[in-house]
């Protein structure tokens, strides 16, 4: 939507065909938006959906072996174990890995295109 349609017709003038109007001006001006969508959605690495986990398992513990995640795990150390402590340090702890990875990616992110950095 933000993409001037004016280089878009002065390219296709030029002569260039659908692919390199793709390769050299459209992932180009994307670019800034792909590497923001993706320092956004990479922290988000270590949460399952907790809701469709949880209503598929429940508290069948045949299926834990195969279909559990951090969060579903969380919720039964509190709940059926009695564990505070650990539900909230396994909780930190990963919120801390998805920090660390944000962080990472920002600095990888800087390196490649400064000016899409979020900080």
């Amino acid at each position: 939507m933000g993409i001037d349609p004016g280089i878009m017709e002065a390219a296709e003038i030029d002569g260039a065909t659908k692919w390199q109007k793709i390769r050299y001006m459209t992932l180009p001006i994307l670019r800034p938006t792909i590497i923001l969508m993706t320092l956004f959605n990479i922290g988000r690495i270590f949460y399952g959906d907790f809701g469709m986990f949880y209503a598929l398992v429940g508290d069948n513990s045949m299926l834990y072996p195969t279909v559990d995640v951090i969060d579903t795990y969380t919720y039964r150390a509190m709940r059926v174990l009695n564990e505070y402590g650990l539900s909230t340090a396994i909780g930190m702890v990963q919120s801390l890995l998805g920090f660390i990875m944000v962080v990472g990616a920002n600095k990888l992110a800087k390196k490649f295109e400064p000016d899409s950095a979020i900080f």
